[in-house]
């Protein structure tokens, strides 16, 4: 991927982590984690479309986030990001092997995705298969479509891609996030974050996602641009997802 082969690794970003490199057939994706205690819940976080990837999360202060209110952390690098090979697109199945792995070393815990823009679709994509291990879900910044984000970056892509799908069905498969959210199941609620001034993920697109959901869900507006709702939304941010997801499995903020 045009980003991912721009990617600088930041050694001190990951001090005190574990790391573990989690292979299966041709992939093998670098993970990171830290494991406060086995029977608490834990986060899976999956990166934006950003040549950091995994250490979007650690630049920006989400991993602390969830550590400071006791929850278990798992970042990783999709295939073709950071530490990670490319191998393909299907980067729902890079979150599948690195969810199957931790269910193994952490049996008792309940399992979150939060996913945010690239990362949320990835979240969606992987919930819509069979037997997801994702108690909850957060769906932060998604696009309706990939095509979408084409239209909106690269013109000139976004062209070809349709000029594909009309010669090879298939070849934008499971890309069509509202559809795909339909398919959830499995899955015991979802909380969306969407941002007002966000012109590339919009809440109506956002809108177009929940309206397919069929689990309990909520929805919140947050200020700011693309990418930026935990910064700016700080508050907002701490109230929804300590009430939506981490009280659903009784958990404490002090545990």
């Amino acid at each position: 991927m045009p980003r991912g082969k721009n990617y600088i690794h930041l050694s001190e970003l990951e001090r005190g982590w574990d790391s573990v490199s989690i292979s299966k057939s041709q992939k093998s994706i670098s993970t990171i984690y830290k494991i406060l205690d086995p029977k608490f819940p834990t986060v899976f976080l999956c990166h934006p479309y950003l040549a950091e990837s995994r250490q979007f999360f650690l630049k920006r202060g989400h991993a602390q986030f969830y550590l400071d209110l006791g929850v278990n952390v798992v970042l990783f690098d999709c295939n073709g990001f950071g530490k990670s090979a490319f191998v393909n697109f299907k980067y729902e199945e890079d979150l599948d092997i690195v969810v199957k792995h931790f269910k193994v070393l952490l049996p008792e815990s309940h399992f979150i995705g939060h996913g945010i823009s690239f990362g949320a679709s990835q979240v969606i994509n992987y919930t819509s298969q069979s037997n997801p291990l994702f108690h909850h879900i957060i769906i932060e910044n998604c696009l309706d479509s990939n095509l979408s984000y084409y239209k909106k970056r690269n013109p000139k892509l976004h062209m070809m891609m349709r000029i594909l799908m009309v010669l090879i069905p298939g070849v934008n498969k499971n890309h069509n996030y509202i559809k795909s959210a339909h398919q959830i199941s499995g899955v015991a609620s979802a909380l969306l974050i969407y941002n007002e001034d966000d012109d590339l993920t919009t809440i109506s697109m956002g809108k177009q996602i929940q309206d397919k959901l069929r689990m309990v869900n909520r929805f919140i507006i947050c200020k700011g641009k693309h990418l930026e709702a935990f910064e700016k939304n700080k508050d907002l941010y701490t109230h929804w997802i300590n009430t939506l997801i981490f009280n659903s499995v009784h958990l404490s903020k002090n545990p």
